[in-house]
């Protein structure tokens, strides 16, 4: 029998039926109705969406020829099923049984819905994006590993009060609240959506970076007084984290952020003041490194990502810089100021 992703493809039979029924549970978690958005060729809805009468899409071609990489995007979910189990470890958060999940900004499921479904067994989730395809994508994965009634694929603004207001057990975002204008609308969401005593955990950047950012600028300097300047493409690299970091760091929000994809790093107190604000009582942080390197081993990552290979390499003087940073701070301080890490909310 020819797969889903087949017949998204246009190979194998078209075999037709009637339009696929949203799982019965999800509709009352709406204020208005699911219609269909997008459905494969054979009938069945891939992706639903919040609206007061129907509507749809069609999967493109670029989604066709791009959809056999689905199963190698689902087997880089360990990373982010270790971060969830690091979090629940470190804070002994109990999850309701079989718990009613919302993810906000899920796209294809890698990074939350796939980890969810093994670390909460039973669990039924509403995965939310603004990305249609990225949802076809997640629900084809659902589709092929039995798990149509328990995904539910929503194209909307999760930011948005079409969620009926007191709900669900769990809200999960992996790396969505430094996207948005207002990380506050996000956990103003997330506390609206959830019942009393439930819970939500975001994985986000915090200005820890800022760390980085004087170790680049320390180097940049000595490169000036050594009068050696580093080689062009590791200075571009170096230039553009400083910039990164002090353009993501504003107290406020200002219009240059809206250009930007990646758009906030995080302070605790920034966090802990919109939790609160959203109705959260217990708010924790788990730092996600603290190793002895995490500064070394994070410009490294930078430049490897900046680049998109592996040789650029920092001179000697440059990585002792780096290391002494490394050493003048200690572990604890590196978790209080961490680069990364999970925030962990309970509802009151």
């Amino acid at each position: 029998m020819a797969s889903l992703l087949d017949r998204l493809r246009g190979k194998g039979p078209d075999t037709r039926r009637e339009t696929t029924p949203a799982a019965a549970w999800a509709p009352p978690l709406f204020k208005a109705g699911l219609s269909p958005l997008l459905q494969s060729p054979d009938g069945a809805v891939l992706v639903w969406t919040v609206a007061d009468k129907a509507s749809s899409a069609t999967i493109t071609d670029q989604f066709k020829a791009g959809a056999e990489e689905y199963h190698r995007r689902y087997a880089a979910s360990d990373h982010f099923e270790a971060l969830f189990r690091q979090a629940l470890d470190a804070t002994g958060l109990k999850v309701a049984e079989r718990p009613l999940i919302l993810d906000v900004g899920s796209g294809s499921g890698v990074n939350s819905i796939v980890p969810c479904r093994r670390l909460f067994p039973g669990a039924r989730m509403i995965a939310t994006d603004l990305s249609g395809e990225l949802l076809a994508m997640l629900a084809t994965y659902a589709i092929d590993n039995a798990a149509s009634d328990e995904v539910v694929c929503v194209k909307m603004d999760a930011m948005s009060q079409k969620v009926t207001p007191g709900v669900f057990d769990l809200v999960t975002g992996a790396s969505i609240l430094h996207h948005l204008d207002s990380p506050g609308d996000g956990l103003m969401a997330a506390g609206r959506a959830l019942k009393p005593g439930g819970h939500a955990i975001f994985f986000e950047p915090f200005n820890g970076w800022a760390i980085v950012r004087l170790a680049f600028e320390r180097i940049l300097a000595e490169a000036e007084l050594r009068h050696d300047p580093l080689e062009p493409e590791l200075d571009r690299a170096v230039r553009q984290l400083i910039d990164d970091v002090t353009e993501r760091s504003p107290e406020s929000y200002s219009p240059e952020l809206a250009a930007k994809d990646d758009k906030w790093l995080f302070s605790r107190t920034r966090i802990e003041f919109s939790a609160r604000a959203a109705g959260f009582e217990t708010i924790r942080f788990v730092p996600h490194n603290d190793h002895p390197s995490l500064f070394r081993d994070a410009a490294a990552t930078h430049l490897r990502l900046s680049v998109g290979h592996d040789d650029l390499r920092f001179p000697d003087w440059a990585t002792a810089i780096l290391d002494s940073f490394d050493a003048a701070i200690t572990l604890n301080a590196k978790r209080e100021l961490m680069l990364e890490g999970t925030i962990v909310l309970t509802k009151g």
